[in-house]
């Protein structure tokens, strides 16, 4: 009985190994270089994104949502391998609206290496004067 408990959690620990492999963690940390206060019902919006094809919308892969928004939001999206295509290229996006009206978004692209994923710093412009 003691062999079949030991072989058991071994399984188990294995298992879990091979599930963290098959992750990718993707992360980072949006935020915006104007000293301004924001509305209590504002929202930031981060996506990952698959770029790849030109004159279409970008699909979105993950998407983290969060209000208030702030200065800094971090995020991070743990996805497994095949979630990404081979080829493909994948971009971060983010943005902050409140009612309604756009007041900060990206104006550059902030590409994901999925072979390399490191932290991503993404600057977002004010568009609401």
């Amino acid at each position: 009985m003691r062999q079949i408990l030991l072989a058991a959690a071994m399984l188990v620990g294995l298992s879990a190994c091979q599930s963290a492999d098959d992750k990718l963690t993707i992360s980072g940390e949006v935020f915006y270089k104007q000293r301004i206060a924001l509305p209590a019902d504002s929202v930031i919006k981060i996506q990952l994104q698959d770029v790849s094809l030109q004159d279409v919308a970008a699909k979105v892969v993950a998407e983290y949502q969060l209000s208030p928004a702030t200065g800094m939001t971090q995020f991070e999206f743990v996805l497994p391998h095949d979630a990404f295509i081979a080829g493909h290229t994948y971009a971060i996006s983010a943005k902050i609206t409140a009612q309604d009206t756009l007041w900060f978004i990206n104006a550059r692209s902030y590409q994901v290496d999925v072979t390399d994923p490191k932290p991503i710093k993404v600057l977002l412009d004010l568009v609401k004067k």
